[in-house]
């Protein structure tokens, strides 16, 4: 069964949160969602290494259920 995630990038008290999320099947399709999204973002250039940000997961109710630097 499907289950929405969230991801939201996180540095220090700045939060750009993810309203929509996707859905997927387990925690871990979400994280490796996560993981080639954020090799992507570096790829393109729209994302640089050492900015301090976070990916956190979460789930429909706003449970942290993992986090990734990015």
């Amino acid at each position: 069964m499907a289950a929405r995630f969230h991801f939201d990038l996180v540095r220090g008290a700045e939060t750009i949160c993810d309203e929509d999320g996707v859905e997927v099947g387990s925690l871990s399709i979400a994280i490796e969602q996560a993981e080639l999204t954020i090799e992507e973002l570096r790829d393109t250039g729209e994302l640089a290494d050492g900015e301090g940000w976070t990916l956190v997961i979460r789930d429909q109710i706003g449970t942290e259920l993992h986090r990734l630097p990015v």
